[in-house]
């Protein structure tokens, strides 16, 4: 029998044995790669670094505890929420039956809607343990999907962050409906961000239309625009320039309020709910078509969903069972939470304990979304400094009626922006003319205002001309 060389003072094997021995080592690696394969999940999403840390850090302890194996998460980003939905899109058109990701986790509401209703994302449901704690729904709103293709990982809500310290100091008044913002004494102390670059700032300028209706709407975003400060590309910042006394007042999520409030601390800073409308949203988690590692997927969901994973949320950084290197500070799913930790968690309301009232249509919403986006920034964004001057002017004039319902006046009716929505927003020609046409519309409704204020003759003009 022919023998292998001896190697580094290892004993002598017979080379059948050492043939035996590589193949053992062969399928043991690939069997240990399997198991590997097996305890870890892939997530795509759009969450910020310290979200994905808190939570790739306590699903591993979770999972070890309970299961007595690692398992890992491994984080995919391909950029904000809108990216992420453009590249699943893209990637499930050429790879139909999988794309190598197994959960999507973050950006709101409306992406999976998108997912169930293309069918790219699969039912599961969690141990009966796990969801008896968890309400079908918040304020009218869906927590989860009754056929279990998607489940909201946490809340979402926004409302009005402002700095209590600088309003004694400069005597501006606490604030508690949306409508007072419009309020003529404000002017210059409003934050507020550009919804073509924020996805928070176009739900919450889509919600005025839905909730006043599309001319009152209009005519109350148009005013308080009006007081905006300016118009942030971030809206993080927005919550910033609260906190640095920059603003009094800002259009803010939840979330980035109660980061802002824990920083700064209660007696400076507070974060209200409007009290004319509130809208409530779950902001999603979703295991994906074909997911590679569809147990540790599973698992994951299930963590999220427990206890363990929404006192990650809730509770603030340091706490036992919370986050321990960063603050989160977010509205959890979990009801019993809120009365068990009330006055331990910067989260100062329960989304449960709200009156029943007011709910996004989120389906409108999504469909006429960028064209409504499009015109905030044409008659409100761009021409900011013309409709700053021209409220200005009103104000000085005591708000004439006629003057002040020509201000917040818009020349494209909801149905209009419905049907271009569904038509001809595609069109590259088609969005930039109408964007063109809407801002110069904008600038000489405008600049008309301005001149009555500095004595020049009024000619209004009727119709859509510039429009058309």
């Amino acid at each position: 029998m022919k023998f292998e060389p001896s190697n580094h003072g290892r004993p002598l094997v017979p080379a059948r044995t050492a043939a035996f021995g590589r193949w053992s080592l062969l399928l043991g690696l690939m069997f240990s790669s399997a198991l590997h394969a097996e305890k870890r999940v892939i997530i795509l999403s759009p969450h910020v670094d310290t979200i994905r840390y808190e939570f790739g850090r306590a699903f591993a302890l979770w999972h070890e505890a309970l299961y007595g194996e690692k398992a890992a998460v491994e984080w995919r980003d391909v950029g904000g929420t809108s990216d992420a939905v453009r590249f699943l899109q893209s990637e499930f058109k050429h790879k139909p039956d999988g794309i190598g990701i197994d959960c999507f986790f973050g950006g709101g509401w409306e992406p999976y809607l998108i997912l169930a209703d293309k069918k790219l994302s699969v039912q599961y449901e969690p141990p009966p343990e796990i969801l008896a704690g968890i309400p079908q729904n918040a304020s009218g709103v869906d927590i989860y999907d009754p056929n279990h293709t998607w489940y909201g990982a946490a809340l979402s809500s926004f409302g009005i962050l402002q700095n209590t310290r600088a309003q004694k100091i400069i005597g501006l008044p606490q604030v508690r409906t949306w409508e007072e913002l419009s309020q003529p004494h404000l002017r210059g102390w409003v934050g507020a961000g550009d919804p073509r670059n924020s996805g928070t700032m176009s739900v919450m300028f889509e919600t005025f239309l839905q909730f006043y209706g599309w001319k009152r709407g209009w005519q109350i975003l148009t005013e308080i625009s009006g007081n905006v400060r300016k118009f942030d590309r971030v809206s993080s910042t927005t919550a910033k320039d609260v906190t640095l006394g920059e603003t009094a007042y800002a259009f803010c999520i939840d979330f980035y309020g109660f980061t802002q409030v824990a920083v700064a601390g209660r007696s400076n800073l507070t974060f209200v709910l409007a009290q004319d409308f509130a809208a409530v949203a779950p902001d999603g988690l979703a295991i994906l078509k074909g997911a590679p590692h569809l147990a540790t997927a599973r698992r994951f969901v299930d963590f999220v969903l427990s206890e363990a994973g929404q006192k990650l949320w809730f509770l603030p950084r340091g706490h036992p069972e919370g986050p321990q290197q960063f603050s989160i500070e977010r509205l959890c799913i979990r009801s019993d939470l809120y009365r068990r930790f009330r006055g331990v968690s910067n989260v100062e309301f329960s989304p449960f304990e709200l009156k029943p009232g007011f709910r996004l249509n989120a389906r409108l919403s999504r469909e006429r979304r960028d064209v409504v986006s499009a015109l905030v920034g044409a008659l409100l964004v761009d021409t900011h400094a013309e409709l700053e001057a021209a409220w200005r002017g009103l104000i000085e004039r005591q708000l004439p009626p006629n003057e002040l319902a020509e201000l917040g006046q818009v020349l494209v009716t909801e149905a209009e922006a419905s049907q271009l929505a569904a038509n001809g927003w595609k069109d590259p020609a088609v969005r930039n003319l109408k964007k063109i046409q809407w801002q110069s519309w904008a600038q000489a409704k405008y600049q008309r205002l301005q001149q009555i204020g500095a004595g020049g003759a009024r000619k209004i003009t009727q119709g859509h001309a510039l429009a058309n």
